[in-house]
């Protein structure tokens, strides 16, 4: 029920796209992240030198498991984002909050992890970055920056500002 002067609105053009953004920003992650989940025999080197008293078929095994779990992991993000921009879309604060809290760590973790290669601490702790890695990194970090940046565009505020009483949990008066 609504409050009286206070009527739903249309999401103003800035939250549309920013709901694309970040929805394209988890797509290109799943992308990131399918990459990486591809080099089976990366994988196998790795959990090879992690746990030399393996056999091949346990080696193989715990292959196939990361590769589900990470692809399962990255589905679910993907879903849970989109979910989280359709709230924010209809005017939902908590799920503004919520991407602007998981954007700006992603962009601060994004600029670090950049200056970090950048810099040559990538390389100094062992650390195999490729030019797709990078590429990947500075997409997700223009991304999200700009999805945050149009949710506090002077429209999406209004829009939030109106929404707000429709869409605040009500506590019961006592």
């Amino acid at each position: 029920m609504a409050e009286p002067g206070v009527t739903p609105a249309p999401a103003p053009q800035p939250l549309h796209l920013a709901r694309v953004l970040w929805i394209a920003s988890t797509v290109v992650s799943l992308a990131r992240s399918t990459t990486k989940l591809a080099d089976r025999n990366a994988i196998m080197d790795q959990l090879q030198a992690m746990r030399p008293e393996l056999t091949f078929d346990q080696v193989d095994a715990a292959a196939s498991a990361s590769v589900f779990f990470g692809l399962a992991m990255s589905l679910g993000v993907v879903a849970v984002y989109a979910w989280l921009a359709a709230r924010m879309l209809a005017g939902y604060p908590w799920a503004r909050m919520l991407l602007v809290a998981f954007g700006a760590i992603s962009v601060f973790l994004g600029v670090l992890g950049l200056t970090g290669i950048a810099g040559g601490a990538a390389a100094t702790a062992g650390l195999k970055v490729t030019t797709l890695d990078v590429i990947f990194g500075l997409a997700v970090l223009g991304l999200d920056a700009t999805a945050l940046a149009l949710m506090f565009q002077r429209e999406s505020r209004a829009y939030f500002a109106r929404m707000a009483p429709l869409r605040m949990p009500r506590r019961p008066s006592l």
